[in-house]
């Protein structure tokens, strides 16, 4: 475990009951905003159930910025740019074995990680999504938590979703769920974990996604990849980027709905 704690010495490392601590307090929020809070305001607003939730969903990710905030704060951290990269792992791929940079990493595993997560959902969802969505109850999976419901030709032209779209991205891979999971949680999970840290970080990201219960089992398969090369070159990039290709679709397939193409 030795070689694993090289760039986390003057780090401190999380014990188990603060990891879990952490995890609760972006699971819990994401819990009660899509559970409880959206379909109070569906119940009585006169908009659209898709947007409420999408909306609801954006604030539960708000409060995970604010808790990574909140870790940093209390960590004592100096706000200069150069102490927050070295802190949450914001810099350039190292090679396990040396000191040197590998930028080429980048861009392999995060077309490699892209294609990889794209496979785990496309091979596992019909053998485990589907027959496990088939046991829940109809408020734990209803039809305005699936983003394919915006996909209707009503919605050509309405432009908001865009801006749904690049707000919940922004939130989800930079400073909201990546900020806490990769940047905050996976560097100080390794005095925990060891070796494994990537994999438990991937577990503890997958079984968050409660607004995607329905998609829960493939949820959790497809995080795993994305801590495995931030741990192994010590570069939450590489797990933002590969994170972030699903970012990227998202608004590419708003675009989509909202210029009428296709639909």
């Amino acid at each position: 475990m030795g070689s694993e704690n090289t760039d986390t010495d003057e780090m401190k490392q999380f014990t188990l009951w603060q990891i879990m601590g952490l995890w609760l307090s972006a699971t819990v929020p994401m819990a009660v905003m899509v559970f409880g809070v959206a379909p109070e305001l569906i119940a009585r607003l006169n908009f659209d159930a898709g947007l409420i939730y999408w909306a609801c969903v954006i604030v539960g990710m708000y409060v995970q910025m604010i808790v990574a905030i909140l870790v940093l704060i209390a960590e004592g951290q100096v706000w200069t740019w150069a102490r927050l990269r070295k802190r949450l792992w914001l810099t350039m791929p190292r090679h396990p074995k040396k000191t040197r940079a590998v930028p080429w990493a980048l861009v392999t595993w995060t077309l490699f990680g892209a294609l990889l997560c794209a496979a785990i959902s496309e091979l596992f969802y019909p053998i485990l999504d589907i027959p496990f969505s088939a046991t829940l109850a109809d408020w734990m999976s209803p039809d305005y938590a699936s983003i394919t419901a915006l996909a209707t030709p009503e919605n050509a032209g309405r432009w908001l979703l865009v801006g749904f779209a690049m707000i919940s991205s922004f939130f989800n891979y930079v400073i909201g769920e990546a900020l806490l999971f990769h940047c905050i949680l996976l560097p100080r999970m390794i005095g925990v974990f060891g070796r494994q840290a990537w994999a438990a970080n991937g577990v503890l990201l997958g079984l968050y996604h409660v607004h995607k219960l329905a998609f829960l089992p493939t949820a959790i398969l497809a995080s795993l990849p994305f801590a495995f090369p931030a741990q192994r070159y010590k570069s939450s990039l590489l797990a933002i980027l590969m994170h972030g290709v699903e970012g990227i679709i998202l608004i590419i397939a708003v675009l989509v709905v909202v210029t009428g193409s296709g639909l």
